[in-house]
């Protein structure tokens, strides 16, 4: 009777565990998600002089490029 009170009890753990990671990998995921679109959606509007047209440019690319000059 014992050893299947244990078996059970460890069964429990495992299940409880793995909905933990599957949470936090749904988590994860989300995240992922939102920055992959934050990303896409933030952008910089840069006028040349001369008259140009606007070009786009995503912030991470403009700052690396600054910060390289």
């Amino acid at each position: 009777m014992m050893v299947v009170v244990v078996r059970w009890m460890q069964e429990e753990v495992v299940t409880i565990t793995m909905n933990k990671y599957r949470k936090a990998q749904q988590m994860l995921d989300d995240a992922e998600r939102r920055a992959e679109t934050a990303e896409r959606n933030i952008s910089v509007h840069i006028t040349p002089r001369g008259g140009r047209s606007a070009r786009s440019m995503s912030v991470t690319r403009e700052t690396t490029r600054i910060i390289r000059s």
